[in-house]
């Protein structure tokens, strides 16, 4: 489906230096959206790349002729803030990273700007924050007279300076080009039967093929229930070649000198234990969302207070099961993290019979979710039990909270998605994570041990 893009806009005030502006990126191919600013427009766009913002939106000008930026701020102060305003009204607080430039000759008002968007008594904190500010005089743009300067050479020119802000745009456009090469592929490997101008043979080729395709990917019956993700994840392969094959002419030891320098893996570190909980979620973690409770990877609720409900999975006392699963010697952490705990089902049935819908009773483990601690500092490991699983070794933080998944490998059962002692789904697991408990659990049960006495 075609939309308006929204990757380039240009915002200014008057209508003739709009349409020249905007005439430097159609030249080139490159497309662009420009915008008559008025005060009231009210639909902040998304996905915006680069913003061109004139500094005199209204009738107040800019005045830099001042000696610091402190001077510079406290004298255009209303400018500033009718700046501030327009960012608002034309980009997303949520719009992701950006480039903002200033049409100006004066570079020296992009401190003083900063100045006034970093006061929070001003009302401009969530504002989307850009990459990079720069400042770009339109003069010789838009000056008949003189002579003409190509402004999307420009702009080239500005990103290619910067390695890392280059990264952002080149990953962007690869991902664009992965998906036009694919497509590109996959319509060169279908007979071409029709006669020239006509289409229908393709289309019925081309629907027999992705058919085939999301068969094989998802299996048949889940194929037909959600064609979309069949789909696309039967063409991930492919997309995932072009991505890694597409020429790139980004610095990556730049981009990645934690990399390039460490010389261990554990010199390698998040800048924050949150953004490596959220990495670790946005690898493994799918939300709820129409499937049902026989999903493979469902992680359900189980009410851990209802006694005659634990009991009929053959748990006498649930403080002692957790007690066991989750070893704590220091009674006010393991009190807590108890408390707080949640008792968990997890569909675990094999991948292919999963895939194939056989016929089956559904294979649930059963584990808690305990809210993060320092398991190093905290976990008896020598008194924790052999069948006591923390999956994927690490922490994932869902909803802002940051959890960690104990599986008791010796707690397997089959039933039912309808069994009436299951709560409401939490999240999912997704393939990856769940392929790595299928072989811990097979590692597990098919352990050498004492089979008699």
């Amino acid at each position: 489906m075609l939309e308006k893009q929204n990757k380039i806009i240009i915002i200014d005030n008057i209508p003739g230096q709009l349409e020249i502006l905007g005439k430097s990126f159609f030249e080139n191919g490159l497309g662009c959206r420009t915008f008559e600013y008025d005060i009231a427009y009210d639909e902040p766009l998304e996905k915006v790349r680069i913003a061109f913002f004139d500094i005199n939106l209204t009738e107040k000008a800019v005045d830099a002729n001042y000696d610091t930026d402190d001077q510079i701020l406290e004298n255009n102060s209303a400018v500033f803030n009718d700046l501030a305003i327009a960012i608002n009204q034309y980009i997303s607080k949520n719009n992701g990273p950006y480039v903002l430039i200033f049409w100006t000759a004066n570079s020296r008002i992009v401190e003083a700007f900063k100045l006034y968007m970093r006061n929070p008594d001003r009302g401009f904190s969530d504002t989307a924050s850009p990459i990079l500010i720069d400042c770009i005089d339109k003069t010789p743009f838009v000056d008949g007279n003189g002579e003409q300067v190509n402004l999307s050479d420009r702009i080239l020119e500005l990103l290619n300076s910067n390695e890392k802000i280059k990264f952002l745009f080149d990953f962007e456009e690869n991902a664009k080009k992965s998906g036009e090469n694919t497509l590109d592929r996959i319509y060169d490997i279908l007979p071409k039967n029709d006669v020239w101008g006509e289409s229908s043979q393709l289309f019925e080729n081309l629907d027999k093929v992705l058919s085939k395709v999301a068969a094989s990917t998802l299996g048949f019956e889940h194929a037909r229930e959600n064609p979309k993700k069949a789909i696309y994840e039967g063409l991930l392969p492919i997309l995932n070649y072009e991505f890694l094959n597409n020429e790139s002419n980004v610095n990556w030891n730049d981009i990645v000198a934690q990399l390039h320098q460490a010389q261990k893996p554990n010199e390698i570190v998040s800048p924050d234990i949150n953004i490596q909980h959220k990495v670790n979620a946005l690898y493994h973690i799918e939300e709820y969302n129409e499937q049902t409770k026989d999903t493979r990877g469902c992680l359900i609720e189980i009410d851990k207070t209802n006694s005659d409900l634990i009991a009929s999975f053959g748990i006498n006392n649930y403080d002692v099961w957790f007690n066991d699963l989750v070893p704590i010697d220091d009674k006010a952490t393991r009190k807590a993290l108890r408390n707080n705990s949640k008792m968990i089902a997890l569909e675990f049935s094999a991948a292919c019979d999963y895939s194939n819908k056989k016929n089956r009773i559904n294979k649930y483990i059963l584990g808690v979710v305990t809210d993060h601690f320092e398991i190093d500092t905290f976990l008896n490991k020598t008194r924790r039990s052999e069948s006591s699983y923390h999956i994927g070794g690490c922490c994932f933080q869902h909803n802002d909270t940051n959890h960690n998944i104990w599986l008791n490998l010796n707690y397997v059962f089959g039933t039912f998605e309808n069994d009436t002692r299951f709560g409401k789904p939490l999240f999912i697991l997704k393939k990856e994570i769940m392929d790595m408990l299928g072989n811990k659990y097979a590692s597990h049960i098919s352990r050498i041990g004492i089979t008699s006495l």
